[in-house]
């Protein structure tokens, strides 16, 4: 199938100007892999305990792969038509999948407030065949394919093996738990999102906010650096700062999954999106996300090193899920679950634990 010529830039936003509170956030150099692979451990070893996400540079990834990448994604909103969407649409409660489209209006945020969101999810190994995707998507599915490859074997791998320095793990455990030797694979999520401004008067009811402060579901997640200032990160110090645009950088944090088996070593961190600065207010949010998935069916059990086992608690005081229970529950009541309600904070129940919804 032939790539048509004209899939329309992805025009940049320009970075706001004012004056913000900018997360403290560390930065992870991978060129620097083979030659100072303590040190990069250590960092990453700060950052996870710390606040759980850094900033990824020298991933080896081409800028103009990145910008490509979001070429497609505002393909993927502007260029399918609504009656396709729909046809496309994720079996979020049925399924607890979020395979296809999330249309807006899904989630409340508060108030009788719905969300202005709407994303299309690749999962890694149910991309093929190329026809189960959007006419319009068909051609760049190839390219996606390509991308996602590329960001696990020079991203995912290579950060999960710090990590397993981190926990005193074996080189290449947690990679064994995402690419088995028996040819298993994770079913990574891969994800183009927009956001769409709040109208002023959903701004006042949700005091800004366009999604909710949560954790995230899965193992690790990899989100390509954009200008629109909106992602905010909680704080050690419980507030919430701003994560500063790099071109070409990446931004990492860690989810529900790894956090859980590492027995809280690890961060998972509290992060949320609310409307930019004034400057910016007018921009549509476009992101580019990776989710890593463990392979099926991985019991969230604590990892075996003597690191995890001294300084880790068990997280689940019952039954322990897999790796693909807990993403699916969680995918399922998102949004849409029934909360005990608080000022800060909303509280889910879930596997015998709480789970927090910030405002």
């Amino acid at each position: 199938m032939a790539v048509p010529k004209t899939l329309p830039k992805w025009n940049r936003p320009q970075v706001t100007k004012e004056e913000v509170e900018w997360a403290d956030i560390l930065t992870v150099d991978l060129s620097l892999y083979d030659t100072q692979r303590e040190e990069l451990v250590k960092t990453v070893e700060t950052a996870l305990s710390r606040d759980g996400f850094f900033y990824v540079v020298g991933h080896g990834i081409a800028p103009e792969t990145l910008s490509r990448q979001f070429d497609i994604g505002q393909h993927a909103f502007d260029g399918v038509a609504r009656e396709e969407k729909e046809a496309h649409e994720a079996p979020i409660k049925e399924k607890g999948s979020f395979i296809g489209y999330k249309l807006p209006s899904f989630w409340e945020i508060k108030d009788g407030v719905r969300d202005r969101i709407e994303h299309y999810n690749f999962y890694n190994n149910h991309i093929d065949p190329v026809s189960r995707h959007p006419r319009p998507l068909q051609p760049y599915v190839p390219e996606v394919k390509e991308y996602l490859e590329e960001t696990r074997q020079k991203v995912l791998r290579r950060i999960l093996n710090l990590i397993d320095g981190v926990l005193g793990l074996e080189e290449g455990h947690l990679w064994s738990l995402h690419q088995s030797k028996d040819g298993q694979t994770g079913d990574d999520l891969f994800r183009y999102m927009i956001y769409d401004p709040l109208t002023s008067d959903e701004a006042k009811k949700t005091n800004g906010v366009m999604l909710n402060g949560h954790t995230d579901f899965n193992s690790i997640s990899t989100l390509v650096s954009q200008p629109v200032t909106a992602l905010q990160v909680l704080m050690p110090d419980n507030v919430w700062r701003y994560v500063k645009h790099q071109d070409n950088a990446l931004v990492i944090n860690i989810g529900d999954q790894l956090s859980f088996m590492s027995g809280g070593i690890l961060k998972g961190t509290m992060h949320r999106v609310v409307s930019p600065p004034q400057d910016q207010r007018h921009y549509r949010r476009l992101g580019v996300f990776h989710f890593a998935h463990f392979i099926k069916n991985v019991p969230l059990n604590l990892l075996p090193s003597e690191k995890v086992q001294k300084e880790g608690h068990l997280v689940f005081p019952d039954k322990v899920p897999t790796t693909d229970e807990w993403e699916s529950a969680r995918i399922k009541s998102y949004g849409t679950g029934t909360f005990i309600k608080g000022e800060e904070y909303d509280i889910e129940l879930l596997a015998g634990i709480q789970v927090r919804h910030y405002h």
